[in-house]
């Protein structure tokens, strides 16, 4: 998938430095530039190798991040990663860990973390597949679906 597709289903792109998750030196705002605009996309990713960025909130949705280096041995962070799994939702596999997707209809202040190893993402940006991580390992689609509406549940862990 490429940036034009992800624009296509309405999801907000940024270009991201190669190999990395910076945003491009040229953007002048930050992740706020993301668009949905072709002709910036096209001018952004002339250079294909180009890591590529979702602006979240733009995009209506909220991303759950899974990182097992940060999990520790609490079992709360495997059932909640098996919770989420059971959405069948669109799902990212990082490097170590997963970005699991799901929609918002108005992105709400939400904590930025449920646990230690599960980070919520509602500002700012992600990185998305086919980019590659810093350590040299690519970002891929693990369910390549729409995201479905956030759970009740899940809201009320995420939300103050």
């Amino acid at each position: 998938m490429n940036a034009t597709a992800y624009a296509q289903k309405g999801w907000f792109v940024l270009p991201l430095k190669k190999q990395s998750k910076e945003p491009a030196r040229f953007l002048r705002h930050g992740y706020l530039d993301a668009t949905l605009d072709q002709a910036k996309i096209d001018e952004w990713f002339a250079d294909q190798e180009l890591n590529i960025g979702l602006g979240i909130s733009q995009s209506s949705l909220v991303v759950l991040d899974f990182d097992a280096r940060n999990a520790g041995r609490n079992p709360k962070w495997l059932e909640l990663l098996e919770r989420c799994f059971s959405c069948n939702t669109h799902v990212v596999g990082t490097h170590d860990g997963y970005h699991i997707y799901f929609h918002v209809e108005k992105p709400a202040q939400f904590k930025g973390k449920i646990i230690s190893g599960i980070d919520v993402k509602h500002k700012g940006y992600v990185v998305l597949p086919p980019s590659i991580h810093p350590t040299g390992t690519a970002y891929r689609l693990v369910n390549d679906v729409a995201p479905v509406d956030l759970p009740d549940d899940l809201r009320e862990l995420m939300t103050w």
